[in-house]
């Protein structure tokens, strides 16, 4: 990026998970090794989400043709045409500064790649944009295409964890009572730090949803029978991903992971008994209920 373009972004800085994301040694040994046991020599690779760029010179390394990469954000696609000619893997990494939505209705991505590949994963999966993506690689892939991740796994466990409940409600403060702000809290989920929280697990944990990009149906509701294995207060979900990258696994439960659980609150907290069963239910944003059965 140019000293002229700094200029023009200057005081709309990157988010900071973006750098943690870049040094989780864990995350990049395993999208590394998958890439590298992928067999793309001489493969058309199409990327939705460039970040940094790290992703698509991995397949440049390994031996991809071409790869295709799109970045909304246009400071974002600036970095990673800079970073990617700093390395010399500019002739064959395409940065596309558009969503991988209007790169498709504009004709800038091949149809049936080799490969796609993307990373856009957040710590309840979906919020970044899972649903519009999913589609663009319907889109875009044939019946060869590999797609990178294979498959999500989210899991997830009913907890009592007062302290994630109350970062996303609000009743009597200086004598006043504000709880009207809670019609306008976080209903699906949000990020819990796990060095910060430790929720308490009243349930087995359960595969509260699989995710699958080239399955239409991967975002219907959910409803799962769970039994309760403590007496508590259940204040809602604690959850974590496992993505598949061929053999290869990234996952949110990992201690050293950049990425946070996920808290998924009830609406209200609701007691439950042990042994006694439950129905849990989900939808495609991460809304949890829990019913009594």
């Amino acid at each position: 990026m140019t000293e002229k373009s700094v200029r023009a972004h200057a005081g709309c800085e990157i988010p900071r998970w973006h750098f943690t994301m870049l040094r989780d040694s864990g995350r990049n040994a395993a999208i590394e090794a998958a890439i590298a046991s992928c067999n793309v020599v001489g493969k058309t690779v199409v990327e939705i989400g460039t970040g940094a760029g790290l992703p698509a010179m991995l397949f440049a390394k390994y031996g991809a043709s071409k790869v295709f990469t799109c970045e909304v954000d246009e400071r974002l696609a600036d970095v990673a045409c800079e970073v990617i000619r700093a390395n010399n893997l500019h002739e064959r990494i395409v940065v596309i500064a558009k969503s991988s939505r209007q790169a498709i209705l504009d004709g800038d991505l091949p149809s049936a790649p080799d490969v796609i590949f993307t990373e856009t994963l957040d710590c309840g999966v979906v919020g970044e944009g899972y649903e519009v993506i999913a589609e663009d690689i319907r889109t875009l892939a044939g019946p060869s295409t590999i797609v990178m991740p294979a498959r999500i796994q989210q899991l997830g466990f009913l907890c009592t964890d007062r302290q994630a409940y109350e970062k996303n409600s609000v009743s009597t403060q200086c004598g006043f009572d504000l709880s009207s702000l809670n019609l306008l809290a976080e209903r699906s989920y949000f990020a819990v730090n796990k060095m910060l929280h430790d929720p308490e697990c009243i349930s087995a944990t359960v595969l509260f949803r699989q995710y699958d990009y080239l399955d239409p149906n991967a975002l219907d509701a959910v409803e799962h029978r769970i039994i309760a294995h403590s007496s508590g207060l259940c204040h809602g979900m604690a959850s974590y991903f496992e993505a598949f990258f061929g053999e290869f696994l990234v996952t949110s439960r990992d201690p050293k992971s950049h990425w946070a659980i996920a808290f998924h609150p009830l609406r209200e907290p609701m007691p439950v008994e042990s042994g006694r069963h439950y129905c849990l239910r989900g939808t495609k944003t991460g809304l949890i209920e829990l019913v009594s059965m």
